[in-house]
């Protein structure tokens, strides 16, 4: 099997947790290099992969490892100029979400990728959930019957109260958006990926510590927001990183005229679907079928298997069309709540599909 070079570029938590022990585990690619600016990280990362080459010098990498792919998980605000330089050379790109700091940052990447006949994806990871997989799957295939109204709460407690040092996603020359763009991101694109487009927004935005150690906190740690999808169907989206007991919690609730469907997920415990019918009171569990299951020890090469085969046209989990529609519902939310009116989106943009 031909496999294709892949860079590595940005080694926060998620990427050392998940996507590179993933992209290592991955037949279909050869992770050449990584990139670090942080000296420290560098050398500790080195002497865990010694075979791996870890740059502090992005365009370094670019020119020695001379990846096909690269996979930028680096702080929001490196996204757009690394995915530029990329696109300059050919260079095939894997992005974390939310796509860029700003909608015109997204926009600039998504336009260079289009220009440079480059494939992308982005890692909305629950598309690669099991149990959201299965939801989608019980939606499109009529279980719940037509959608009536969808209800989202996505809570985490790491920005509760102030003592917390000030990091850099809270700084919003550097991450854009806060919570809203953090995990509200995730969460719009669930709502895009099971029900469509969004239409219109209106919303409210709130930071409830602004002055931390290290500095003021200059973007949201909460959002609320009511929006209306192309469909005609009313969602209500409510995100905040600033709800004590909840770790990482995401509650999804689609009521429909057959059914009515619950997703859960929760750090620590099995996501859920669960499903209730007219007349019955309560919810019950749904076992989740062996096609969709992921244990949760092979989630990591699965998440990063499923993004190397978006590039490779195998499979399909999300790209730059996707993430530059959560970008533009992210910056419509940021004005409606700024100019206290409703915001519309422009028309359907990027592809819901996916399996």
């Amino acid at each position: 099997m031909n496999t294709l070079s892949l860079a590595v570029a940005g080694l926060g938590s998620f990427t050392q947790r998940v996507l590179l022990p993933g992209l290592l585990a991955c037949d279909r690619v050869r992770v050449v290099g990584a990139f670090t600016r942080s000296a420290e990280r560098a050398a500790e990362m080195q002497s865990h992969y010694p075979d791996l080459t870890v740059h502090t010098d992005y365009v370094r990498l670019l020119d020695e490892a001379a990846p096909e792919i690269v996979l930028v998980g680096t702080p929001n605000a490196a996204h757009v100029p690394m995915t530029l330089e990329a696109a300059r050379r050919g260079i095939h790109v894997i992005c974390e979400k939310p796509l860029a700091p700003t909608l015109r940052g997204a926009e600039a990447m998504a336009a260079a990728a289009i220009e440079a006949g480059i494939r992308t994806a982005v890692n909305f990871t629950f598309r690669s959930i099991g149990a959201a997989r299965y939801a989608k799957h019980l939606l499109e295939t009529g279980r719940v019957g037509r959608v009536s109204h969808v209800a989202l709460l996505y809570l985490q407690d790491i920005r509760h109260g102030g003592e917390g040092p000030k990091v850099w996603r809270m700084d919003g020359e550097i991450a854009g958006a806060g919570a809203l763009g953090d995990v509200g991101s995730h969460a719009i694109d669930l709502v895009r990926w099971w029900c469509g487009d969004f239409a219109a927004v209106t919303g409210h935005t709130f930071t409830h510590v602004a002055q931390r150690r290290g500095g003021a906190v200059t973007n949201d740690d909460t959002a609320v927001l009511l929006a209306r999808l192309t469909s005609g169907l009313p969602v209500t989206l409510h995100i905040s990183q600033a709800a004590a007991g909840r770790s990482n919690s995401l509650r999804v609730e689609v009521y429909g005229e057959q059914a009515s469907l619950v997703f859960t997920t929760e750090r620590g415990a099995e996501p859920t679907v669960q499903i209730s019918s007219p007349g019955e009171i309560g919810f019950t569990p749904l076992p989740i079928p062996a096609e969709f299951d992921v244990a949760y020890e092979a989630f990591p090469a699965y998440c990063a298997g499923r993004l190397v085969d978006t590039i490779l046209g195998t499979d399909f989990v999300a790209d730059f069309a996707d993430g530059l529609a959560a970008q533009r519902v992210i910056a419509a939310v940021e004005h409606a709540a700024a100019a206290d009116t409703w915001v519309r989106l422009p028309g359907a943009a990027g592809s819901a599909k996916g399996p």
